[in-house]
């Protein structure tokens, strides 16, 4: 999740444009798509050869672990919320297991580690250029409808709820990390900023360990959509990728989740968006930084 670019959405109107202007189904625009997004998983991949790999080996199992937490409470919050009558109406995705993407998708974020630590990636601008095409592609098969932006508040609230409940539990557990939990579960995912403003303020260490739960956030919501979109729906894969879904989780939403949950995932990614940037600054300034 990269910071707002005016172009991403420029991407997103023009795929959906050409989309609305080709009116038989293009088949190969799916396998363009999933390719784009095991190069962009690559892409993030790469950006972590920079990192020390102790500083890998000892941030990571804490990261990995805040961030499921966060995805679980996020889950059970959609689960337990009340939906309003006609929330589930929507044409919900076909599963297809022929493609093993989950696994696809590791495969790709540990070769880009490896060919990032061989050699020099220009990983900013790849990325930058790869959201561009992803977006356009997504665009293309995205059906925007306004029903479902009635029941935006469901992967707001939620997201936003698990965020302090998950920084909370961890607290009460273990206070040494106090500082830097909410502001971490605040940024919804938004890694770029999260991992900046900690690090400016509470250091490098837990700077990337805000990034890196954060960064963890995102792939775990693309890993785990196709095993339970069909059970969580868009609601509930919006709520997991947060900010994100307006962008880089966007695809998995409509495909996993909900067929024509583009508008909810894009409400929910930005309204997610602009909280974290609000927040986060907030309770880094409030922890006594």
């Amino acid at each position: 999740m990269t910071a707002i670019d005016p172009f991403l959405y420029i991407s997103l109107l023009g795929g959906f444009v050409a989309g609305r202007l080709v009116r038989r189904k293009i088949r190969w625009i799916e396998t363009a798509t999933i390719a784009t997004v095991v190069l962009l998983i690559g892409l993030l991949g790469s950006t972590l050869s920079n990192v020390p790999v102790e500083t890998l080996a000892a941030t990571i199992p804490l990261a990995f672990g805040f961030a499921g937490l966060v995805l679980g409470v996020t889950v059970g919050l959609v689960a337990i919320l009340p939906k309003p009558k006609g929330a589930n109406g929507s044409s919900q995705a076909s599963p297809r297991r022929e493609l093993p993407i989950g696994f696809i998708l590791l495969v790709a974020l540990a070769v880009g580690y490896l060919v990032g630590r061989a050699v020099a990636v220009p990983s900013a601008g790849l990325i930058t250029y790869s959201l561009y095409a992803l977006l356009g592609l997504v665009g293309f098969d995205l059906r925007l409808s306004v029903r479902p932006l009635r029941n935006v508040w469901i992967p707001v609230l939620a997201a936003v709820a698990a965020a302090f409940l998950s920084a909370g539990l961890i607290i009460l557990i273990n206070a040494s990390y106090a500082r830097v939990l909410l502001p971490t579960a605040l940024a919804f995912g938004w890694y770029s900023l999260a991992g900046p403003l900690v690090a400016a303020q509470l250091g490098g260490a837990l700077g990337f360990f805000a990034f890196l739960s954060n960064f963890l956030r995102e792939n775990l919501t693309m890993l785990l959509a196709p095993q339970i979109g069909s059970k969580v729906r868009g609601e509930g894969l919006a709520a997991m990728g947060g900010a994100t879904a307006m962008d880089t989780t966007l695809y998995f939403v409509t495909r996993y989740g909900d067929t024509d949950a583009g508008s909810l995932a894009l409400a929910t990614g930005l309204t997610l968006t602009l909280l974290a940037g609000l927040l986060v600054p907030l309770f880094l300034s409030l922890s006594g930084a």
